[in-house]
């Protein structure tokens, strides 16, 4: 498939405001590391309203955390490039998930042309974070597929990459936003067992979203 353009890169100096110029809108990058997670976030976008935000997965041979990472520096070394690039991928027992975590540190304070990019992870998979749309929980799990059991007692027809499946979430997104910081708060007590920080990409949709909104107001 024929991918669009990638957007110049653009830095500070670029996205200041200008007299008399429209000022341009966020452009956002998010590499996940599977089609569900792809599926759900270009829902989401649609919801806030976002056309400047671009939903990628990977490309490699593995959906490993490392990839995810080294694909979206990739695409951020290109002629195009983005005002924030989020990296969406699990622990899911993940040997490099760690690594991966260190490498988007390193990436983003590195003393020379450092990256707008950040880590929107989850532990163990990615369908906690769909749970937490539902209710709070922070029982361990040790299996993706023990998440997924009881995500279906919300969702009974929810299978992977499904985007129809997931339009119930879009309903409870403050709910999902409410039970992630209670569980962050939980981190250190549960051995962040279960964690997401995907609350990061939405909060991130609504910021631009708003700003969007003011300026057209203004």
């Amino acid at each position: 498939m024929a991918r669009r353009p990638l957007a110049p890169v653009r830095n500070a100096a670029s996205i200041r405001r200008t007299a008399g110029r429209k000022t341009p809108r966020s452009i956002t990058l998010i590499v996940c590391e599977g089609e569900t997670e792809r599926a759900y976030f270009q829902a989401v976008r649609v919801h806030y309203g976002l056309s400047n935000a671009e939903v990628v997965v990977a490309e490699g041979n593995d959906s490993a955390p490392i990839s995810v990472v080294e694909y979206a520096q990739s695409r951020c070394a290109e002629r195009g490039g983005y005002d924030k690039v989020f990296c969406v991928f699990d622990r899911d027992g993940h040997e490099s998930f760690q690594r991966a975590c260190d490498r988007v540190r390193s990436l983003a304070t590195r003393a020379r042309s450092p990256l707008p990019i950040d880590t929107a992870v989850s532990i163990p998979c990615f369908e906690l974070w769909l749970l937490l749309h539902f209710e709070p929980t922070d029982a361990p799990f040790d299996r993706c597929d023990d998440v997924v059991k009881r995500l279906r007692q919300w969702v009974p027809n929810y299978v992977k990459g499904d985007a129809a499946i997931l339009h119930p979430c879009l309903e409870r997104l403050r709910t999902a936003l409410s039970n992630a910081d209670w569980l962050a708060q939980r981190a250190v007590a549960n051995n962040s067992n279960p964690y997401t920080s995907m609350q990061r990409v939405l909060r991130h949709f609504a910021a631009v979203a708003n700003e969007a909104h003011h300026h057209e107001l203004g």
